[in-house]
């Protein structure tokens, strides 16, 4: 399988057998297994190592204790070595000619004959100040990723969903104290969840407040809320808290690849089957922007490494 460089028009055209787009651990994790079965293999982002990054410290990666930084640039490296090259760059536009696919990037543009999309999720941010200051030092976004930090510490969580509930239970069984902000009046997680948190010793919620700062040295050690009181006034509640857990949704990064036509449930996240194929031929998609029901590294890692197979049994029929 060749790559070849030719010019047209007004952009320079570069082909790859795969080209895969994003790179956390289901892109890079791909990248790795694309290289092994011999495939020419772009990695196209506008980052590198996704919300792994964010991983203060990782518990839960077998044979691996350690930064979720240090781990993404391990396998980045690993990627590379098996010759996968790598672009950094911002993607204006991927469609489909023929039995091709075509990335714009400036003034180049990347073609492969399939595409793995692994794009992620975006973290919904509360945009206050100290959030992206303690990213990693206090402020988390999985419960299950993190909870292990806080052992025997006080905890906030931000949010009011399924997610939200499910993520104070479960920090309340490692947390000395778990506080809830929430900006409504009730929480509209399942009504067993909400019976289960009003009865919890450990747990406690504060209702129409939202957060305003959180505040640190190194670390985190406060959580300054603005509560309404039963007057309507606002009050400034300072919690001691070690981290701030922020629950208040994820978004699939799918919008540079809609106009292919996949199909995304309710929720926009990509629709695969146990092969990582969508409905699009030629199209595997892997990692959090597919509607698995688990967000974690291993599982993430997991499906790029289904999604390189697929690509390749894909292209070796295709060069028979």
């Amino acid at each position: 399988m060749v790559r070849h460089n030719y010019k047209g028009g007004n952009h320079e055209k570069i082909e790859y057998d795969v080209l895969i787009l994003g790179a956390g651990p289901a892109g890079l994790t791909a990248a790795i297994y694309c290289g092994r079965y011999r495939l020419k293999t772009a990695v196209v982002a506008k980052s590198f190592g996704g919300t792994a990054n964010l991983a203060g410290e990782l518990e839960n990666w077998p044979g691996f204790i350690g930064s979720g930084f240090d781990l993404m640039e391990k396998f980045k490296s690993h990627a590379e070595k098996f010759g996968a090259r790598f672009l950094q760059a911002e993607v204006s536009d991927v469609r489909k000619e023929k039995d091709r696919f075509v990335l714009e990037i400036g003034d180049k543009e990347i073609h492969g004959k399939s595409l793995i999309v692994a794009l992620g999720t975006e973290h919904r941010k509360l945009n206050i100040p100290g959030e992206k200051k303690f990213a990693g030092k206090g402020v988390s976004y999985c419960a299950t990723c993190d909870a292990n930090f806080f052992n025997g510490k006080d905890v906030a969580v931000i949010g009011g969903a399924d997610s939200a509930a499910k993520a104070a239970l479960y920090l309340a069984e490692i947390a000395r104290k778990v506080y809830i902000s929430y900006r409504k009046n009730e929480m509209r997680c399942e009504p067993i969840s909400l019976k289960k948190i009003e009865n919890h010793k450990k747990i406690e919620i504060y209702y129409q407040s939202v957060p305003l700062k959180i505040e640190g040295d190194n670390a985190v050690k406060h959580l300054v809320l603005e509560q309404e009181q039963k007057d309507g006034k606002m009050k400034k509640i300072k919690l001691d808290v070690s981290g701030v857990f922020v629950v208040i949704g994820a978004t699939p990064v799918v919008d540079i690849v809609k106009n292919l036509g996949l199909k995304m449930d309710k929720g926009g996240y990509i629709i695969t089957d146990k092969e990582g194929k969508t409905n699009v031929s030629g199209v595997f998609a892997a990692g959090d922007v597919t509607d698995n029901k688990l967000k974690q590294v291993v599982t993430a890692s997991a499906e790029g490494a289904i999604a390189a197979k697929s690509a390749y049994e894909k292209l070796k029929f295709m060069c028979k």
